[in-house]
């Protein structure tokens, strides 16, 4: 599922947040009681990623009328009241995440002017020289011309997960889920990497369709990783 050197969070960086250290991480995951009252930060996906302006996305909370999303840390303190959407695309008139820095993305619900529960996610932005050569790899990935899902699932998510950038990986994987593919190791490779994020709902519907697609085309290889993955959701559920 995921190799235990490349997730291993860097030194001297902030603590990368995976079901393989899930311990050390107390805001990134919640039961499903809690989670049912607050409003999970679904991304940025995980705890690294190199895009200065990340779009902000949460899960929809009952009888919420209001969100109020706020980010904090080294040289950026914004707060913003969202409305009938559950994604804020970054302000353009808030400054941008500075690189080699770690944020808090916090996300309230509020019922009136009554604020009710809230959840912080914690993000850490990549050096720029490790953003440089990871822009620079997906390109020479690009440039080869591949096939657009084998580029996804082999090259671009190698590139990707040797720093465990989920986020850029899960978007990647959604872009091809977006643009049709049927291909399994696309939605099982997805759902590794819900699983990734902490996000197991979003792992579980991405293994069911694997699994049919799978099924379909007799692809024992893909049967047998997504039952491992499957194995990994029900334990996650279980913390």
């Amino acid at each position: 599922m995921f190799n235990a050197q490349i997730c291993a969070p860097p030194q001297n960086e902030a603590i990368q947040c995976s079901v393989l250290n899930i311990v050390p991480c107390p805001h990134d995951y919640k039961s499903p009681d809690d989670q049912k009252n607050a409003p999970i930060v679904t991304s940025p996906y995980g705890s690294s990623i190199i895009n200065s302006r990340p779009e902000i996305s949460w899960r929809s909370v009952e009888n919420a009328d209001s969100y109020t999303v706020s980010v904090k840390g080294n040289g950026v303190e914004w707060e913003i009241k969202v409305k009938n959407s559950t994604i804020l695309t970054y302000p353009k008139d808030e400054k941008e995440l500075q690189y080699g820095n770690t944020y808090t993305i916090t996300v309230i619900n509020n019922q009136g002017d009554r604020p009710l529960n809230y959840y912080p996610k914690v993000v850490h932005l990549l050096p720029v020289d490790d953003v440089k050569r990871i822009r620079d790899e997906v390109k020479q990935v690009k440039d080869l011309g591949l096939q657009a899902d084998e580029a996804a699932y082999l090259d671009l998510d190698a590139v990707f997960m040797s720093k465990l950038i989920l986020d850029e990986s899960i978007k990647t994987l959604k872009a091809q889920v977006v643009a049709g593919s049927k291909n399994p190791t696309i939605y099982r490779l997805l759902g590794d990497r819900y699983l990734g994020a902490l996000l197991p709902s979003e792992a579980e519907q991405a293994y069911t369709i694997a699994g049919e697609l799978a099924k379909s085309s007799a692809n024992k290889s893909e049967l047998e990783k997504i039952q491992s993955g499957l194995n990994l959701l029900k334990w996650l559920k279980e913390q």
